[in-house]
C-alpha cells in the first residue's frame, strides 16, 4: 500500500470517525479484564457516556471499590451467587438484552464461568470456543459481548478483523477488502500520522463499524 492510499485513509477517517468523536479513541482496557468484562456488559444498548457518567462512571465506582488493578475476575465472580452487593457498588441496575437480569449479575456469572475455566486475568483471555462458550452462555449476553471483552484486551477475533478490514476497503473504494498483511500496513502507518497507537486506531474502528452496522439494521 502506497502513501497515497494511507492518506486516503486519513482522510476517510476524518470525514468518518474524527478525533473528537470519543469514546471512539481508546485503547480498551489493556491488561484490565474486569474493566473489559463491566464494559462489554454495561455499553450493550446504552449510552457510553462521558468519563463520570455511563459505562465509564460504573468501571470507575469498581475500581474505587476494589482499590487494586482489575486484572482479577476472582473479585465480581464472588457476587454470582448474591449479586446484591455488586448492585450496590456499581449503583446501576441496567438489565441485559431481553430483561434476563441485570447486567450486574451477568457479569457475574460470566466472571465465575471463565474462572472456572482458569481464564482469571488479561493474560489467561485467549480467542477460543471454550471461552467464548463462557459468555455467551450468559442469558442476555450473546456474540458482541464476547467481541467486546475481545477488543477491549487487544484480542483480534476473526470478527473483529474483518469489521476492520472492511472499513479499510470502504476508504480506499476497494473492490475488496485488504489482505491482512495491507491492513496492517494500513493501521501502522495511520496510526504514526495520527500519534497513537495501532491498538488505538484498531479500537477506534472497530466500534464505529459495530455502531454503523447497528444503524443499518434499525432501519
Amino acid at each position: 500500500m502506497s502513501t497515497a492510499h494511507v492518506r486516503a485513509l486519513l482522510d476517510h477517517v476524518a470525514a468518518e470517525l474524527p478525533r473528537e468523536s470519543w469514546p471512539h479513541w481508546t485503547e480498551g482496557w489493556p491488561h484490565e479484564i474486569e474493566a473489559g468484562l463491566l464494559d462489554a456488559a454495561f455499553s450493550a444498548r446504552a449510552t457510553y457516556g462521558t468519563p463520570t457518567t455511563g459505562v465509564r462512571a460504573v468501571i470507575t465506582r469498581w475500581r474505587d471499590h476494589r482499590a487494586a488493578p482489575l486484572d482479577d475476575l476472582t473479585a465480581l465472580a464472588a457476587h454470582a451467587d448474591e449479586p446484591e452487593g455488586l448492585l450496590a457498588v456499581l449503583n446501576n441496575r441496567q438489565r441485559v438484552p431481553g430483561n434476563y437480569t441485570t447486567k450486574a449479575e451477568a457479569v457475574a456469572s460470566a466472571a465465575r464461568s471463565l474462572t472456572e475455566l482458569g481464564c482469571t486475568t488479561s493474560a489467561d483471555l485467549r480467542d477460543d470456543e471454550a471461552q467464548r462458550n463462557a459468555i455467551v452462555g450468559v442469558p442476555g449476553f450473546g456474540a458482541a459481548t464476547w467481541e467486546c471483552l475481545a477488543m477491549q484486551l487487544g484480542i483480534r477475533t476473526a470478527e473483529s478483523h474483518r469489521l476492520v478490514c472492511e472499513f479499510l476497503g470502504e476508504a480506499l473504494d476497494l473492490e475488496a477488502p485488504p489482505s491482512t498483511a495491507d491492513a496492517e500496513h494500513l493501521v501502522a502507518s495511520a496510526a504514526v500520522r495520527l500519534e497513537i497507537t495501532p491498538a488505538t486506531f484498531t479500537h477506534a474502528v472497530w466500534r464505529h463499524q459495530r455502531a454503523q452496522r447497528r444503524v443499518a439494521s434499525a432501519r
